[in-house]
């Protein structure tokens, strides 16, 4: 197995087609024929069936597809480490508001000061695939996680708690309830953990939001914007909250608080990139 057998499969993996997976390696569709045969052999498992043109993955072929993502992610990640010029690399995780709204001054401070230091901090992940893939294989040195799991194998330090608010541009007397969340004017964003347990208390598990986004930033446009309401913690909003351009609205039952963790894996809390990547975070001497 080499690395670009590994580049073969992910291409056809992605566009599902042999030959324009060769265009988009800029080989021919022989070559790539041949890699995906040889790293065949070398697993003793067919990958692909093809059918009439069309290409699908095999089981074998699904659950080789995780691995062969992280071993391309660390040949990549160990190249940005042996870069001339940088001394440490460092590789972080967690949700982009946590880094856009509380960490990212820090980050740019840091960089400032530690010039051979570089830093990759990744946001659109999935939290599960954070900490079951990419900590676990040492690609992420500390991934930031709300009401973080509790694992032999992870040290986890306090950040921060955050209480998650209902808010609008519109003043609101009344207590909001299920028909007002089953309105057009709720936007929603899944916050995880223990707002989906306390949320589901007051519209019910079987819930489906009008409208439903996956950033918090896009979610704030929205509401500086019109008439609507939605969650966000406290943190992102204080500042429109003092200017009057957003006021809290009231819930049936108290809002719920967001516990925010530092994770990173025991054995490597002596390694130089993760004491830096806890010094960012204000976890001195780790």
């Amino acid at each position: 197995m080499d690395l670009s057998q590994l580049e073969a499969f992910l291409s056809i993996c992605r566009i599902r087609n042999f030959t324009r997976a060769a265009e988009h390696l800029h080989i021919s569709q022989s070559a790539v024929t041949a890699r995906i045969r040889a790293l065949e052999q070398s697993l003793g498992k067919t990958l692909f069936l093809r059918d009439n043109k069309r290409v699908s993955l095999t089981p074998e072929g699904n659950q080789f597809l995780p691995y062969a993502e992280r071993m391309l992610l660390l040949y990549e990640e160990s190249k940005v480490t042996l870069s001339e010029g940088i001394e440490h690399y460092i590789v972080m995780s967690g949700p982009g508001s946590v880094w856009h709204y509380r960490y990212l001054q820090r980050m740019v401070a840091f960089r400032q000061t530690h010039p051979k230091t570089a830093i990759k901090f990744l946001s659109y992940i999935d939290s599960s695939y954070m900490i079951r893939d990419l900590l676990l294989d040492g690609v992420v040195q500390v991934a930031i996680r709300y009401d973080a799991l509790d694992r032999p194998n992870l040290s986890r330090k306090l950040l921060f708690q955050d209480e998650i608010i209902l808010v609008s541009t519109q003043r609101r007397a009344e207590i909001m309830k299920k028909a007002d969340f089953i309105s057009g004017d709720y936007y929603h964003l899944q916050w995880g953990g223990p707002f989906s347990e306390w949320f589901s208390t007051i519209v019910g598990a079987a819930y489906v939001p009008a409208l439903e986004t996956d950033h918090s930033s896009i979610l704030l446009t929205i509401l500086l914007q019109g008439t609507g309401f939605g969650f966000l913690p406290r943190s992102i909003v204080q500042e429109h909250l003092d200017t009057h351009r957003l006021y809290v609205l009231r819930c049936e039952v108290p809002f719920p608080v967001m516990t925010a963790y530092a994770l990173y894996l025991t054995e490597n809390q002596d390694q130089p990139n993760v004491k830096l990547a806890l010094q960012i975070l204000d976890i001195p001497n780790a």
